[in-house]
């Protein structure tokens, strides 16, 4: 899926609210962020976790950030203008301009189930980390990625379309394998569960739901169906009956 124009904002919408500010700070805690280290967010998006990374390892550290979307790099940077430690790549995670062994860290949230190449990723991430040091990597249970209160037939065409917006619908349940295979140890998962029971702009579900009816339509879903579907969802949340669950996984792993 493409990150521009209103998906950016969207996105980045996500990111700046409740469920992205939780997410931020599970991995900022897994990875036991310290003075001094140098730090990696790979699909780094607004930079907000950069920013975290870089206010903690302060002038001596290290806190960049990669992504592929020029236009998400732009606003991280002015998000990190202020900040010395702070610098951002234009890249790709499976091919990395970084040293090796560069990093004590390596962040990424939502960015693995959207690379078709997940183990030249991870042979990267463990390329770029220093021995013993830390990933945390969150990845969507897309299979539980829901919202209710919309007819249901038309909610399963539209959820059925958005399986098309990443290679991997279930990455959590491969990452382990994954990650052994290419010399971590100490794995462990961690779920980061979010339900939404209202629909507004400081939730995940109000910024998701414009996200899975614009992609459907750029899919082929009837530009009418998606507006339709869109309704439903305000009108159950009017009547209080919306409801909407995602299922994101924290996994952690250290560099052998």
């Amino acid at each position: 899926m493409n990150f521009t124009g209103d998906m950016a904002v969207w996105q980045r919408r996500i990111s700046e609210g409740r469920e992205g500010t939780a997410r931020r700070l599970a991995v900022f805690e897994a990875l036991s962020v310290a003075a001094g280290q140098a730090l990696l967010d790979i699909g780094c998006g607004n930079g907000l976790l950069v920013r975290e990374f870089a206010l903690a390892v302060g002038a001596e550290g290290r806190a960049a950030g990669l992504d592929m979307s020029d236009e998400q790099l732009a606003v991280a940077r002015r998000n990190c203008a202020d900040l010395p430690a702070a610098e951002f790549v234009a890249g790709d995670a499976t091919s990395m301009e970084f040293a090796d062994a560069a990093f004590d860290g390596v962040a990424s949230v939502n960015t693995l189930e959207y690379i078709s190449d997940t183990g030249a990723a991870l042979d990267e991430i463990r390329r770029v980390l220093k021995p013993g040091g830390r990933a945390a990597l969150i990845s969507v249970l897309w299979d539980h990625f829901r919202f209710h209160g919309a007819e249901a037939a038309l909610t399963a065409r539209m959820l059925d379309v958005f399986r098309a917006h990443c290679p991997h619908q279930m990455l959590p349940m491969a990452l382990p394998a994954k990650l052994a295979n290419q010399d971590f140890a100490g794995i462990r998962r961690e779920s980061l569960a979010n339900f939404n029971g209202a629909l507004h702009e400081n939730a995940f579900a109000y910024w998701g739901a414009k996200i899975v009816a614009l992609f459907a339509v750029k899919q082929g879903i009837a530009e009418s169906d998606a507006e339709l579907w869109l309704r439903q969802l305000d009108e159950a949340d009017r009547e209080g009956r919306f409801g909407f669950v995602s299922v994101p996984i924290l996994t952690t792993a250290v560099a052998t």
